[in-house]
């Protein structure tokens, strides 16, 4: 009997009882220690689903927080190009080219020899010089000596008539022979140019001229790609251009590499093309119809100087660019004119509207030319050229 009264109930026990009955013996069951522990863990497996969504919620707001500044607080544009200065060679003679020591895309140094014109009829230009100029001095001497002569004569032997056509036929015998120097020299210089150098540090690019060919004065007879005048052009949209200042830093982006080109801002166009502003064949303006509701921003270029250019990057004219401006915390737009007076208001003094004060920007501290990772060979120019490519290759440089 004591074993059956000092048995704890079961759980069939407690789903038979009655509802007063099982409260009671769950009371028991809290005071003695002896409960179950599992209404605990399922408050806890309530609470992580929440505490993982509002990790989850607080990483996106983070991520997006930082592309809004990626992309809406930092100026940055897809529509960016490479840009160089091609020198145009023309020779300053007329002649055949008998020699043509460089081909297409090969690197070449300031002062290095292009193409050479048949000097032939030059060289006899400036012997026929030489000779003028001595028989112009021949003379020069022969009416000086006469003039001298008649000067020391009295004027019973000469009249003074006489001396003075002496004096000035000797005088335009020295004209003479200054007129006979200068065109040595234009000779010589003519002679002298009968060999086309290279006048910048590149690559002939678009060789078409070949040997024997006539070349005429003043036509391009081959283009030579400025190697150490490399910039990038970024096309802005007006509303983004507000914070960008000369000498903030930049990066770059090229289309068919992964490096990062790293430059500063160099200037900002001052003007772009209206087309609102030109006038028709009647000169009247031609007006384009737009759509009130849409207003598309006009794009100003942004000139990027480039600093440092990846070993492994070759820049070529012409490529595709993202430019982003990396604008330094706290930037904020300054007025680039000022009338001196509230809008509306008329001058200064309450009367005509004043000249127009423009605020000209800060001018950067002067820029080296652009600074290659790896030196410029001797004989080949930035990596790859002959002198750092293949042997006997004659691989074109790489800025």
């Amino acid at each position: 009997m004591s074993e059956v009264t000092s048995r704890a109930p079961s759980r069939e026990d407690e789903r038979d009882a009655p509802p007063g009955r099982a409260g009671r013996q769950g009371g028991e069951r809290a005071s003695t220690g002896d409960g179950d522990d599992r209404p605990p863990r399922r408050r806890g497996r309530r609470i992580l689903p929440v505490l993982v969504t509002l990790c989850v919620a607080a990483v996106a707001a983070y991520a997006c927080w930082l592309l809004w500044n990626a992309y809406m607080a930092s100026p940055w544009t897809r529509d960016g190009a490479v840009r160089v200065y091609v020198v145009a060679v023309a020779p300053e003679v007329a002649g055949q080219i008998v020699d043509l020591p460089v081909h297409d895309n090969q690197f070449v140094h300031k002062g290095d020899v292009l193409m050479k014109i048949d000097p032939q009829d030059y060289r006899v230009a400036v012997d026929l010089s030489q000779a003028a100029l001595d028989q112009a001095q021949a003379d020069y001497v022969n009416k000086q000596s006469q003039a001298a002569r008649r000067l020391q004569l009295t004027d019973l032997a000469t009249t003074p008539e006489q001396k003075e056509q002496y004096v000035s036929s000797a005088r335009m015998a020295q004209a003479d022979v200054e007129q006979q120097k200068a065109n040595l020299d234009r000779a010589k210089i003519n002679m002298d140019r009968t060999e086309i150098r290279s006048p910048v540090n590149g690559w002939v690019t678009n060789l078409l001229t070949q040997q024997g060919n006539y070349a005429t004065t003043g036509a391009t007879a081959l283009s030579v790609v400025d190697a150490d005048s490399f910039w990038v052009d970024g096309y802005f949209e007006e509303t983004t251009i507000a914070p960008i200042r000369e000498g903030d830093p930049a990066k770059i982006y090229l289309l068919g590499y992964k490096q990062v080109v790293l430059g500063h801002v160099d200037s900002l166009a001052r003007g772009i093309v209206v087309s609102n502003a030109t006038p028709g064949g009647s000169g009247l303006a031609t007006v384009n119809p737009i759509f009130t509701w849409v207003r598309l921003a006009q794009r100003v270029p942004v000139r990027i100087h480039i600093d440092s250019v990846p070993p492994t990057v070759r820049l070529v004219q012409g490529m595709t660019a993202t430019v982003e401006i990396d604008v330094p915390p706290g930037s904020r737009a300054t007025p680039v004119a000022d009338t001196g007076s509230k809008p509306g208001a008329g001058g200064p003094d309450g009367g005509q509207p004043g000249p127009l004060s423009v605020t000209a920007p800060p001018s950067p501290s002067p820029q080296n030319a652009i600074t290659f990772t790896a030196p410029i060979a001797k004989a080949g120019g930035p990596l790859g050229g002959p002198g750092s490519g293949a042997a006997g290759t004659g691989t074109p440089g790489k800025p």
